[in-house]
This record gives structure tokens, sequence and C-alpha cells, in this order.
């Protein structure tokens, strides 16, 4: 994740943003939308190599002029009236200053690279915007809150214990800092900006980027403000005068917080962590499921086919009913399904009941495709496997939804039913009934993170290739069961995809009859 984050602050900031126009693309929303702009990393590069190709052909040209020229110039020094008296000299000495030098001067301003700069512009509408930027900002603050990192240990590349070789830069550090500032999380923005200091180093880099020390330290000053320490703050903004002593607006800054810090008698405001729930530290992994007297099975019964190929099956609780199936997607069927996601792969929302409308939120940062069961042979067969491994009648039921997780991306805490007698909206779109099933493949490993948390039934699944968590949404009423609420947990490391089946009630009236 933090090798995304840099590579998504860096086109950002390096780029022109674009016009209200422009499609939203949501990169940091889903891995998979991130990976293409790697290439667009790689063109721009190349553009930039040809275009400093182009600069050095011209330096040299200047260079062997000035080497000429200095040659000239130098055999006069020894008497410069005799080098002059001889007409060819001066000859050549007029026309040089009256016609070489014109020229010289009209080919050191000439724009180089124009041609290059153009190319750099068609490559503008496929950058990430301010809004990818805040996304990727808004994962990396997920992921150091949920999993409760040290910011220096995230930001050296250390995440959750492990090193990894990808680091965070000042600037990086800094573009934390900004957006925690104006989320107004001044307490976590000041010790990002903190870390921004002691990692800054005077790269000429920066000049480029127009990042300042001095930046920085009005920043910090500001947020420490915010965290009612003018002291402290008066201490950050004297640093940034000091380093940029002409800054009229720094030098008024500063003589407003040395008054507010002679009449300051409040204490600092104090951050009270909060204790992790059992969903953080299920997250974490610092949870233990309840242990079962029902444990591992090769299950045999749920329908005649599975006399002749039964499905590895691990009970994880009765009431409510969920099971864990093993080894139920192989890794051509995988391949298979994420070729045909990858497609149409869109922004996930989720139902906003005050709009009645689904809407874009950032407890849902992943994007999703839908499956038809009847698009291929892949489908068909995976939708049959549900079938045996539910026992169920699928005919009638939502399609097969592929889902990629991106950066940070997770899924908070939520139900799958409607709860159809109560929120009628839903009645017309959910004709087949609410969603009394719901099968959960994991067609992915994740190195960290993304677990999948029940916090009412004390349960934790870890995301793992090829296997499917079974369970019942509904109860024989046909009622949610408020148990099944549920949360996808940040991605640390890793992608993660999954392929989801919500099975619905009404083809179900023979299969499985509704109890009074």
């Amino acid at each position: 994740m933090l090798k995304a984050f840099l590579f998504l602050l860096f086109t950002t900031i390096t780029s022109t943003q674009p016009t209200g126009g422009d499609i939203e693309k949501s990169f940091a929303i889903s891995v998979n939308s991130m990976t293409p702009l790697l290439d667009v990393e790689k063109q721009l590069i190349e553009i930039l190599e040809n275009y400093l190709e182009k600069l050095e052909r011209k330096v040299d040209l200047l260079k062997n002029l000035a080497a000429k020229m200095t040659a000239d110039n130098f055999e006069s020094l020894e008497d410069p009236e005799g080098y002059v008296s001889n007409p060819l000299n001066s000859f050549r000495l007029i026309r040089r200053l009256q016609r070489d030098w014109i020229n010289i001067e009209s080919f050191m301003i000439q724009q180089e690279g124009e041609e290059y700069l153009e190319a750099m512009e068609v490559y503008h509408k496929q950058m990430p915007t301010a809004t990818d930027l805040e996304d990727a900002a808004n994962g990396i603050y997920r992921l150091q809150t949920v999993y409760d990192l040290e910011i220096d240990a995230m930001s050296d590349g250390i995440l959750n214990g492990k090193q990894y070789k990808y680091r965070l830069s000042s600037l990086d550090r800094f573009t934390m800092g900004v957006h925690l500032f104006h989320q107004k999380h001044y307490y976590h923005a000041c010790f990002w900006l903190y870390s921004s200091l002691i990692s800054y180093r005077n790269h000429s880099i920066n000049r480029i980027l127009d990042f300042k020390k001095a930046k920085i330290f009005e920043l910090y000053a500001e947020a420490l403000m915010q965290q009612n320490r003018p002291k402290d703050a008066l201490v950050a903004i004297t640093n940034a005068v000091e380093l940029e002593s002409f800054n009229i607006r720094l030098l008024k800054r500063k003589n407003d917080i040395e008054t507010l810090a002679k009449i300051h008698i409040t204490d600092a405001l104090e951050y009270k962590k909060i204790e992790p729930d059992f969903l953080q530290l299920g997250c974490r992994g610092n949870i233990s499921n309840i242990p079962s007297k029902l444990h591992c099975i090769y299950n045999t019964k749920t329908t005649s086919f599975l006399r002749l190929a039964p499905l590895k099956m691990e009970f994880l609780s009765d009431d409510p009913y969920m099971v864990l199936y093993h080894d139920v997607l192989t890794d051509r069927e995988i391949l298979t399904l994420k070729d045909l996601g990858k497609t149409n792969l869109k922004r996930a929302t989720i139902f906003d009941k005050s709009q009645l409308k689904n809407t874009i939120n950032k407890d849902r940062i992943a994007k999703y495709s839908w499956l038809p069961h009847d698009n291929t042979s892949t489908t068909q067969i995976i939708a049959e496997r549900i079938g045996d491994m539910t026992g169920l009648n699928i005919s009638g039921s939502e399609p097969l939804q592929i889902m990629n997780y991106g950066l940070g991306g997770h899924f908070g805490e939520h139900y799958d039913f409607f709860n159809l007698t109560e929120n009628t909206y839903f009645t017309d779109t959910y004709s087949q009934g609410d969603r009394i099933v719901t099968v959960l493949f994991y067609m992915s490993d994740v190195e960290q993170g993304g677990n999948t948390v029940f916090p009412y039934m004390r349960t934790v699944v870890s995301p793992k290739k090829g296997t499917a968590l079974v369970w019942y949404n509904l109860n024989n009423k046909l009622i949610g069961d408020w148990r099944t609420q549920h949360a996808a947990c940040p991605v640390l490391v890793g992608s993660k995809w999954v392929l989801t089946k919500w099975i619905n009630s009404m083809p179900q009236i023979f299969t499985k009859p509704c109890y009074s």
C-alpha cells in the first residue's frame, strides 16, 4: 500500500489537475485500477528522458561554442592591441559581437522540447486527480488508526512489525499532514508534520516541487495552535521566519502567535485514545474464534452430487449457521473470473436511506462488477457449486458480484439483508425476496489485513485463496438476524479479490420452507 500511495502522490503533485468535466476514475479505490498507472508513469519517464537528451545536446553545443570562443579570446590576452591590429582578427571580433552573440542569445532563450511537453499533456487525463490523492491519504490514515501503526515506523516501511523496502519521503509525510489538517485531525496532523520536518533534506528536487522546510514549520505551527499549544507553535513559526526572513506574512503570523503565547493560560487539548473494540482487535489479528464443538468434515449430504465429490467444510457457528468451505475455487477459475470482472469494474456504493439512492461512501472502498450466472461456462459451474454447497435454489437470485479492494480498502459494519417487510423501498428491486444466505468466495491470499469480522458472533475469518464463507442472514421467519453484522477490514498489504453470491428467499419456498 505504501508503494501505491507514493505513486499516487508523485503523479498528482507533478501533474495538472483535470477539469470538472473529466471522468473520475477512482484509482485508489481498487488495486486493479492502480496497475495501469505504472504504464502511464513509464511513458512519462520516457518522455522526460527524451527531453533531457535534447537539453543535453543543446548544452553540448553551447559548451563547444564556449570552448572555441574562449580559445580565440585567450590568444588576445598577451597583446590585445597587437591582436586587433591584425585586420583578420579585428574583423572576426566585430562580426562575432555583432552577429554571433545575437544568435547565441536567441539560441539560449529558445524553448526546447515543446513537443515533449505536448506529449506529456496527452497523459493528463490518465493521471490521478486531487480526489484520488485524498482517497489515498484517507487509506493511509485508515491503516494507521485501525492497525494502530506508529507514524515513524510506518513511514520507514515497517507495517505491523514487518519491514518493507518502500518508505515515505518528507514530502509524502507533509502531504499526509496537510490532508489531516484539512480534515481537522490536528493531533495526528502534528505527528505527520513533525515526521516530515525531521526527515527533510535539502535536495535539489525540492526546488522543482516547490517544497520548502519553512512551509512545513508554518503548517506545523498552525496545527499546534489548533491543539491549544501556542508556545510550541511560536517555536515552529520562529523557525519558519528564520528560513524566510523576507516573508511578511510569516512575520505577521509570528507576532500574532507571540501575543497569544503571552496571554495563554489554558492547558493543551488532551488526546484520549479510544480502546479498540472487537472489530479493531479482529482486524489486527488479536482475536481467536470461540472454539466450537463442531470442526471439519467432508460434506456429502447437502446434495446427491456431493456423495461423489464431497467438499471440505469447517463449522464456525450453529446459530446463526456459518461454515467455511475449503478448496472450492481453482486457480484457473479465479483467473477467468478476474479477467471477466476487470473489464467493467466500477466504484462500490452504499444505499443512503435519507436520499433513497446508492451513494459513494468512505465506508466502502472497493470496485465491483456483476457477473450473470449464464455469462460463461465458468460462472455456470460456480453457480451449480453454490447450489451444492448450500442446498438452495439459486435461480432468480442476484448475479455473482466480483470485487477488488483498494488502498486501505474496506467495507464498514453492515448487514447483507434489507428486512423487506420494514423497508418497502426494496420490495420492487428484490422481488425474489430478501437475501437469505451469503456465499463469500476469497479469490486471493492477502499478505496483511483484509479479515472479515463478525463482532456479535465473535468470529474472524482471514482471506484464503479458494475458500468460501457461507452464512444465513435471515432466521426461520425470514427476518434479518442482527448477529450477522460484519465488516471487511482494511487491506494493509496485498490485493484482495472476493466473489459474492446472495441467495434470495422466494425461490426457496419448497427448498427451505418458512417456519412460523
